[in-house]
């Protein structure tokens, strides 16, 4: 769920759509929208008061503009974009793509060339139906090498001609035929892979979770009414691709996993600006409390669990990083993988209800906190046992060594040599960052409702 519509609190908000005196010739619907971006900043951004002082009315680029306002120092996951239907069918699960998700690495130290390993397709998207699989490698793009200039076309470009390989000793072979893609109108599943494990009469249940879509809750029900059918008392939550989404999601999917105990326990307290948080109060001066905490609600497919293990990578972001924040108080949560993105942080969807423009915003508006306010803001979480993601076996394989590990700790046999990285392929790439950045922005994004 989401923000949709502009809350008024009396005077706090200045419309965006206010006639502007001005002598510049800018062009009206240009001003229409800075003065837009500039007012709602101004209002909802977490960060407002570290906005530089910038004329709205002499902007000749809003994006830009937006961008400028932005406090460059902690903010990276803001955006804005000028088609506000595609945003919301972005949340929706509704998306054109090619169905995959991939993760770049440089080829080699100073090397400009990439690579990337395919981490998991889309059942029946255009990558599943040529045939890719996860742990495929793409060393090229429609006929020359991968670098960061042309990376994000994996993700953008609507036609794709991808070429396959492996990397022996350092040295890239490519494998033929190439093979083309289109990408298709999907609606996104995130429930990607479910399975229960019996281990010595342990009933372990498996979720690999791709992202936090309301519009799926009913089917993370029904994921957890199995699990609880089946007898399932530990619980392996794949995280290591979901990047955020739905608190709303994150909250429901948290109080199926905690402790019949935490019904009623503060999930998460959130905080915005000094402003906002005095309009919030003075708009529900009886009741205002409830605006900023969310409590673990009753669910009739709690697992009541005492034990949660959680595989996780540098792109477990934003929700996702607040369903283990959220738990870690009250039941044993077990981190395994590598350490978190680091997005504490929420956004609301700010658009023209009034449609006089097509623009819609995505600032990060709130910082969450858990009951024990225990965040480290400056760092992703940091896993109990660190390993490096593997694509040797397919998600939901009890062999796949982050899920081979969970499993070894449950039953009580982990030992250090779990922790070594057995793909060789993987070791002969350099990581970074950059290539998840490249990646739709809203990969990162946390999202609610300002008001309840």
């Amino acid at each position: 769920m989401r923000l949709i519509a502009f809350f008024v609190f009396g005077s706090l908000l200045l419309m965006a759509c206010e006639d502007t005196d001005n002598d510049t010739d800018i062009d009206p619907e240009l001003l229409l929208v800075n003065n837009f971006i500039y007012d709602n900043m101004n209002n909802y951004y977490l960060w407002n008061t570290k906005m530089p002082i910038l004329d709205p009315n002499t902007q000749s680029d809003s994006e830009d503009f937006f961008n400028k306002l932005l406090y460059e120092k902690i903010d990276k996951w803001s955006f804005i974009t000028d088609d506000v239907d595609e945003l919301n069918n972005y949340f929706d699960g509704v998306r054109v793509e090619m169905g995959y998700s991939l993760q770049g690495y440089y080829l080699e130290e100073g090397s400009d060339r990439v690579v990337a390993f395919v981490e998991y397709v889309e059942p029946d998207g255009p990558a599943d139906k040529a045939g890719l699989k996860r742990g495929d490698l793409i060393v090229a793009i429609n006929g020359g090498w991968i670098t960061e200039d042309n990376y994000a076309d994996l993700f953008y470009d609507e036609q794709l001609n991808v070429g396959l390989g492996t990397i022996e000793n350092g040295i890239v072979y490519d494998l033929n035929p190439t093979v083309n893609l289109v990408a298709e109108e999907l609606n996104i599943n995130p429930v990607l892979q479910t399975e229960v494990f019996d281990v010595d009469g342990v009933k372990i249940g498996y979720l690999a979770y791709t992202s936090f879509i309301s519009k799926f809750d009913d089917h993370l029900e029904a994921v957890f009414s199995d699990f609880k059918n089946a007898g399932v008392s530990e619980l392996i939550l794949d995280l290591r691709y979901n990047g955020g989404g739905s608190v709303e999601s994150a909250k429901l999917m948290a109080s199926m996993i905690c402790p019949a105990s935490c019904v009623g326990k503060l999930f998460l307290r959130t905080a915005y600006n000094e402003a906002l948080d005095e309009a919030i109060k003075n708009m529900y001066p009886d009741t205002y409390t409830e605006q900023f905490e969310d409590y673990f609600e009753s669910n009739g497919n709690n697992l009541d669990l005492s034990n949660l293990y959680v595989l996780t990578t540098s792109g477990t972001a934003s929700a996702s990083e607040m369903v283990i924040y959220s738990l870690s108080p009250y039941m044993n949560v077990v981190q395994i993988g590598e350490q978190s993105h680091g997005k504490y942080y929420g956004s609301i969807t700010i658009y023209d209800e009034e449609k006089k423009h097509s623009w819609a915003m995505q600032p990060i508006v709130m910082r969450a906190e858990n009951v024990d306010n225990s965040i480290d803001y400056s760092v992703g979480l940091i896993p109990d046992y660190e390993m490096n993601d593997n694509y040797e076996y397919e998600l939901g394989d009890s062999e796949e060594v982050l899920t081979s590990f969970a499993i070894s700790l449950i039953k009580g046999s982990g030992t250090q040599t779990n922790k070594v990285l057995k793909s060789v392929q993987k070791n002969a790439c350099i990581p970074s960052d950059v290539f998840k950045q490249m990646e739709n922005p809203l990969k990162y994004q946390m999202y609610k409702n300002l008001l309840k």
